[in-house]
Parts: C-alpha cells; structure tokens; sequence
C-alpha cells in the first residue's frame, strides 16, 4: 500500500515532514520502509546536509568526484580514505540546494585536522574547497539559497564563472552577501532576478587618501550596484540592509529603489544605518503590503524624513521592532494606529523615555486588539507599571510578554500585574532587579489565570524555595520551562526536581544549578 501513493503525493508528504523540525528525524525511518520511499527521500534530506560537523558527510562527497580530481588531491598532500574510493549509491551532490560558502569552508578545514597523521598545507585545503564547490554547481540543476559572509571567499572562488553556473544560479530564492566593496558581486549575480529574501552589507565611505576627504564618488558606484541589483528583481519579499557598530550611510538611492518593489515587499530591516539628512522615505512608503518593519541601532531618523511610512498608512503592517533606534515617537504611535488590527507583534527596546513607552501603549490601547506578543525594555517605573498593566487588560490575545528595566521594589504592583494578565498568555519573561515577598507572589499567581509554559524571573535575587513550591503548586500541571537567575538562596532544588512536576534537567542545566547561580527547568 505504501508504494502505491503517486511519486509527487509521497514527495510532498516528505517535504511536509521534513518542515517541521520534531519531525524531521523521522525521515530517516523512512528511508527504511522500501527501495519506493528511499528514492523519495534521499533527495530530500540532502538538499541541505551541513547543518552539523561530520567526518563521513565529507567523505561521502569527495567519493562524488572523478578520479581525476581525487588524484589532484592526493598530489597535494590529502591522503583520500578509502572510504572516497567506494562510489556512493546516489550521486548525493546533485542534490544539494543550498549553499554556504563559509560553512563549507570551515566544515572542510575541521575534516582536515581531524587527519592530523597527514601532511595537508593550506593550498591542498583551498583545492578541496574549490573542488566541492565545482562538483556542486555543475551538478545541481538549481541552488535555491546561497549566502557567503566573508569577501576573502568570494574572490577565492568566483563560483558564477563555474561550468554550470548559468543553469544552477538563476534560481537562487534566498540570497547573503556580507563584506566591503559587493558592487561586482551584485553585477556577477546579475543572473539572479527571482531572489526573493536578500540580507547584504551597506556600502562604507572610505578615505581618499589623495584629497584627504571621504571617497564619495566611489561610495555613490558601491551604492549604485545594490541598487541595480533591488530593482532588477522581480519579487523580492525580504529585504535586511546592515551596517555596522559605527553606523552606515544608505544614500538616498538605495532607499528610493524600493519603490521597484513595491508590491512584493513584506520585511525590511535596516541594521545600524546613520540616516542624517536623509530625503523622505518615499521608498519605504510606496511599499503599501509591508508586514514586517524593523529598525535596529539607526539614528538620525526624524519626523519629516519618515513621513512617507504614515501618508502611506501601511495597513498590513504586524511586526513592528524598534530597537535602539530614535525613531519619533509619534511616528511609532502613527504607525501603530494606521496597522490597527493587522498588528500583532511589537518590540520597543531603546532608550527613550517613560513617555515615550506609554504613548506607544495607549495607541496599541486604542488601536491594536490583537496584540499577540509585546517586549520593551523600558519599565524604569511606576509610570510604565500602569501602561503595561492597561496594555495586559485591553490585550486578550497577548500570548507572550517581556519586559527588562531597573531595580523596582514589585511588592504593590506585582499582584496588580497577575490581575492584569489575559487568559491567553503562555509566555512570562521578566528580565529586571525586582523586589518582592512570598506573600505578594502568591498573589500575583492567584490572580493570574494564564496557564503560562514559561516563566522567566531573570535578576530577581528574592528568589528562595518558597517561591518555588509556590510556582510547583500554581503553574506545576502547565509549566514547561522555568527561568531564575542568581538563585543564591535556593537549597531544595532537588525536591522539586524529584517531584516530576517539573521535568528532568539537562546535564548543562544541572551543572547550573549546582552552582547556585542560575535555575532551569524545563519539559
């Protein structure tokens, strides 16, 4: 019965496992059922096998090459084991997917120094690299994920100049190019107009040396070869643009040249970017089907710069994370508004102040009731207490909270928040140096009705045995994972532990509580 489904049923019943992590492991039972479903699988769980350092994985694709190219290695100091000399049942190159240069690259050279009885130079361990890398693009008829983290590799191995390379790389879905001076990486991967996530490096000002100023000129042709990349594609979806530490200029161009995707982007994410006198995002405005909207370490943002993204409403929007960003408070709050019930997910965590939080709160308030998860790192007091505690009691769809701030004494408030919390919360995350007796977290477990899974109390010193029979008695039939950092005062982990309402610790977790510096739990 288990032959006779049709070969693409089988397939994507494969895939469909093959999705979810829990189930992943099976696929290899599946291999065993009969030669039908061995056939359907392989190709499968080999699409993307370097998720893990192996010795035999290496092994298994250095048997994939000619006899020939096993020869150029033996000249340069690699030993083949004869292991390679056997030809493998499949060609398992062929199918490969995804490609990571740098992983394979490091992969590789681990392979290497295991064979430490073996004379191998660095030249003999480029050759390997280079070898593989043309096994795979020749190979495969298409490379859906390509991503390479370092500039050094790419001028090493210019894989668009391999045999195959016009075939295979023109699929590429999800692209990473990380390093300085990408422009002729963009121009190589020009083939590429189906990319639909792209994470990639801004370009830097460098010195001219000769006029003692910032090279502006080459900064603008840097600039201009992502640009023609963005708009020659034809859905991007996933736009991540990094900078660094110090913070990179965009150029107005890069930004404008969203607007060539304009209905296909859904995430954008600018990372560490200096925005100073930066035009109006109209780039980011004309991007109306945008869900996902993330600034990270950006300064320099201000009212007039950002009004684009409030005239164009961005109704769809759902994640929304500012994060040590200055982005205008009431454009947060506009932004909130205009996504009104789209909005799902919010993160603040800056360094602005108190009013800032809560005006952002009453417009989620007023606005967002179907807020399923909120984290900010803003609650210095009282003030902020009250706007999370509105925010829990109008948020009956809230599923996960976390919030970090200073050392409170929790005794009055505590007890409000359990009050507060929806039916529907399963995550707790409360990462701040807070206050608090037996007597005020009974109460708050009283009062909260949420049959949460996870519970984190990260910097609450208070913590002693009492509290945590008290969490075993309150949260011990739902609770999955339990979080409590400088647990000095706790010496009956172990009766907890051997009462089985809380599952058995790992071997890492275990040497934490021994230490009686941090407590984990979980299920």
């Amino acid at each position: 019965m288990a032959s006779s489904l049709p070969n693409l049923c089988l397939r994507k019943i494969f895939e469909c496992i093959e999705e979810n992590e829990e189930d992943k492991p099976s696929l290899h039972s599946c291999l065993l059922v009969n030669r039908h479903w061995c056939q359907e699988v392989v190709p499968i769980l080999w699409r993307s096998p370097n998720a893990y350092m192996s010795k035999q994985l290496v092994e298994v694709y250095i048997a994939c090459l000619s006899d020939e190219e096993k020869q150029i290695l033996n000249d340069n100091g690699l030993n083949l084991p004869p292991s390679t000399e056997i030809p493998p049942t499949f060609d398992y190159s062929k199918y490969r997917r995804v490609l990571h240069i740098g992983g394979l690259y490091h992969h590789l050279w681990w392979w290497c120094n295991l064979r430490r009885d073996e004379c191998i130079g660095a030249e003999g361990r480029w050759i390997l690299t280079e070898l593989l890398l043309k096994l795979f693009i020749s190979r495969c008829p298409a490379i859906y994920r390509f991503s390479c983290d370092a500039t050094c590799l790419l001028e090493k191995y210019d894989i668009t100049s391999y045999p195959g390379a016009e075939s295979c790389l023109p699929h590429i879905r999800r692209l990473t190019l990380t390093g300085k001076r990408l422009r002729k990486y963009f121009e190589k991967f020009s083939i590429c107009h189906g990319v639909c996530q792209l994470k990639t490096y801004l370009p830097i000002y460098e010195w001219d040396t000769e006029k003692q100023c910032r090279d502006i000129e080459k900064f603008e042709a840097e600039a201009e070869g992502l640009v023609d990349f963005i708009q020659a594609q034809n859905n991007l979806q996933d736009l991540e643009l990094h900078g660094d530490y110090y913070g990179h200029d965009t150029g107005g161009r890069i930004i404008q040249a969203l607007e060539s995707q304009a209905k296909s982007l859904v995430r954008l994410k600018l990372s560490y970017v200096r925005f100073e006198g930066h035009p109006p995002f109209y780039g980011i405005g004309a991007c109306k089907n945008l869900e996902i909207l993330e600034f990270d370490g950006c300064d320099g943002l201000t009212n007039e710069m950002c009004a684009p993204l409030i005239a164009s409403s961005l109704s769809r929007l759902s994640h929304l994370n500012i994060s040590n960003s200055d982005l205008p408070v009431d454009i947060v709050s506009a932004l909130v508004s205009n996504a009104n019930i789209s909005l799902r997910e919010v993160i603040l965590c800056s360094t602005q102040s108190s009013e800032y939080l809560v005006q952002v709160i009453e417009a989620l308030v007023s606005h967002c009731p179907n807020i399923t998860k909120f984290e900010s790192n803003q609650i210095h007091g009282t003030i902020e207490i009250s706007a999370i505690c509105s925010l829990l009691s109008n948020s009956q769809q809230l599923e996960s909270l976390s919030i970090y701030g200073a050392s409170l004494d929790a005794e009055k408030f505590l007890p409000a928040i359990g009050q507060s919390i929806p039916s529907s919360l399963r995550k707790l995350s409360i990462s701040s140096e807070w206050q608090f007796t037996t007597t005020a977290f009974e109460s708050f477990l009283e009062h909260c009705k949420a049959p949460l899974i996870w519970l984190t109390l990260s910097g609450c010193e208070c913590i002693t045995d009492e509290f945590l029979e008290l969490i075993v008695q309150y949260l011990g039939k739902t609770l999955r994972h339990l979080g409590v950092y400088h647990v000095i005062r706790v010496t009956r982990y172990h009766s907890l532990y051997d009462s089985r309402q809380l599952r058995t610790l790992t071997s890492k977790e275990r040497d934490g509580i021994n230490g009686y510096r941090s407590l984990f739990f979980s299920k």
